[in-house]
């Protein structure tokens, strides 16, 4: 195996449980606008997990032929999600993770977050799981990088940690996600949860049920 000194991870999904409260915001603005019907986990996870909310409002609009633009709609639904991700008790780590990052610490590994969520709502999310401290960067995205598929996010952690692209692995649940990385020239190992599980993760180098399973790797190695 090749020997990895840098891990960067994504954040929603993937760290913490956060699909569902995305999932939550886009369903009261339905509500809001009077439209009856509420995405459940599978169609959410097939149709909006790992796209960025303007595109995600987009398809909101078009489809139930809403008044308001996508931009208003996208706007509504990160107000909605910042107040839903400001208490920590609706913020739930995923399995393993703890564990895996007192783990790459112990081991002096570079840890980053390489997200398309927007750098304010890394920072309150890891903060409210006490977990901001595990990480030596965390980029966002502003507005000014190309979201994910696109390399960018994956490029500017790797530039700040100044971290070898032969020598860091890429955490990702999506399959934007690892198309991402892959694109930034990283090794990517994809760990699917329950939005995901359908997705296309054949350009992943690895598939990992859980962060457990990929502690477990790298600490033995099999």
């Amino acid at each position: 195996m090749p020997k990895f000194n840098t891990v960067i991870f994504d954040l929603d999904g993937l760290i913490t449980d956060t699909e569902p409260l995305h999932r939550q915001a886009f369903n009261l603005i339905l509500r809001v606008c009077n439209v009856n019907y509420e995405y459940a986990t599978e169609e959410y996870g097939r149709t909006f997990t790992g796209y960025v909310v303007g595109e995600n409002a987009e398809r909101v609009r078009e489809r139930f032929g809403l008044a308001q633009t996508a931009h208003e709609i996208a706007d509504a639904q990160r107000a909605l999600y910042n107040l839903l991700i400001a208490d920590a008790e609706n913020v739930r780590l995923m399995p393993g993770v703890t564990e895996l990052l007192a783990y790459l610490g112990a081991q002096n590994f570079r840890v980053a977050v390489a997200s398309s969520a927007r750098p304010e709502h890394l920072r309150t999310v890891l903060r409210g799981v006490n977990l901001l401290h595990r990480f030596q960067t965390l980029v966002g995205n502003d507005g000014s990088l190309k979201p994910k598929p696109a390399p960018d996010v994956y490029l500017r952690a790797a530039a700040e940690l100044g971290a070898n692209p032969a020598e860091t692995v890429a955490l990702e649940d999506s399959s934007s996600g690892v198309r991402a990385a892959r694109a930034a020239g990283l090794t990517v190992w994809a760990v699917p949860n329950d939005y995901t599980r359908m997705q296309d993760f054949s350009a992943a180098h690895a598939v990992y049920p859980n962060l457990t399973a990929v502690r477990e790797f790298l600490q033995n190695g099999k």
